[in-house]
């Protein structure tokens, strides 16, 4: 295997921070680590991070702005992985005195996933989303009928929920 990796570029990344104030708990972390490997064009990584996006069902402009300005970023840069961490969502009422999981704010984060996807030319399986604080108020534990991140995030499509995922870019 050494001789078909020159020189295996290894990102690994955890994609999922316990936050405080979840109450995740042992059984929710059977140790497995999700192993992705995807080939690289040259000797040098194009990674885009995007963070906070707040996909907010008060804000519906934020998540068209997303598609337009990243999507021709992304056409442009052609990144070999796409990560988005954390707050995906906010998860606020409208006047920002209360937190809960909002799943029209999941579908709108689906949603631009998929026009980015579209518009960017970027296959969905280089796409890694993290969950942020903002992702986790009111939910009471990992799959429960409020974690609409485990519903609706990329890493959820493509059955790569662990709490580590190991990313490995090959040349």
């Amino acid at each position: 295997m050494a001789s078909k990796i020159s020189h295996p570029l290894i990102l690994p990344l955890l994609l999922f921070i316990l936050p405080l104030s979840a109450p995740w708990t042992a059984a929710d972390d059977d140790g497995a680590v999700a192993r992705s490997a995807f080939p690289m064009d040259g000797d040098v990584a194009w990674v885009v991070q995007v963070s906070d996006l707040h996909i907010s069902a008060y804000h519906p402009d934020r998540a068209a702005d997303l598609v337009s300005l990243l999507g021709s970023a992304l056409r442009t840069i052609r990144p070999h992985l796409l990560l988005v961490s954390g707050d995906i969502t906010d998860a606020k009422n409208s006047k920002r005195t209360t937190s809960r999981q909002d799943e029209d704010e999941w579908i709108t984060y689906k949603k631009t996933i998929d026009a980015l996807v579209a518009k960017g030319g970027i296959d969905k399986r280089r796409i890694f989303d993290i969950r942020g604080n903002h992702d986790t108020y009111g939910v009471p534990y990992r799959g429960s009928e409020l974690d609409f991140f485990s519903t609706y995030s990329v890493n959820s499509q493509l059955g790569r929920l662990s709490t580590i995922n190991s990313i490995m870019l090959q040349v």
